[in-house]
């Protein structure tokens, strides 16, 4: 019974092609590996692959540029007049006046959860505690200037908002223009 591979052999041998110089075939598998081997033993050390996969990622890191650091967050500046101006309602002695800095305590707290929840700080400390300012000559007059300052100001940030601050941010300004009319 013949094979195929002996009618293949057979229409070889009768084009009159010779593969009596060729080495014996080793397995498909082996003579494939083999051949690998042998090319990259041959062009490139093991030294040389090692070393090319270790420096790829320096290579990229050092070729890639960093992206700009993000705008400061605004409300971060409503957060440091907050807590200023509980400190300035602090050196009063007017019953209104421990109201006012407990209530500009709890804006200065909402907005700084907000900064660190849009933008976590980079360590696990608390921010820096301001120093206290000199006091001014007038404090009543210049608290009023101050609770109209951030009410002003975040009046004039709200619409530049996400909705989500911007509801925030609206209600510090109502009630700073509230702690206002307290006052006056």
């Amino acid at each position: 019974m013949e094979t195929p591979a002996d009618a293949v052999s057979a229409a070889v041998d009768a084009q009159g092609i010779s593969f009596a110089g060729l080495p014996p075939r080793p397995h498909v598998l082996g003579r494939g590996l083999a051949i690998w081997g042998r090319v990259i033993s041959d062009s490139v050390s093991r030294r040389r692959v090692l070393l090319a996969v270790a420096a790829a990622p320096l290579a990229v890191a050092c070729t890639t540029e960093s992206a700009p650091p993000p705008p400061p967050d605004p409300l971060s500046a409503l957060a440091a007049q907050a807590r200023a101006d509980a400190a300035l309602a602090k050196t009063l002695t007017t019953p209104a006046a421990a109201e006012i800095a407990k209530a500009r305590e709890t804006h200065a707290t909402l907005l700084q959860a907000e900064v660190d929840r849009e933008r976590p700080p980079l360590s696990s400390t608390a921010p820096p505690v301001p120093t206290a300012p000199p006091t001014p000559p007038d404090p009543l007059a210049a608290l009023r200037t101050a609770l109209d300052g951030a009410a002003r100001e975040a009046s004039v940030l709200v619409p530049s908002l996400p909705s989500y601050r911007a509801g925030l941010v609206g209600s510090v300004a109502a009630g700073c223009a509230s702690l206002l009319e307290v006052l006056s």
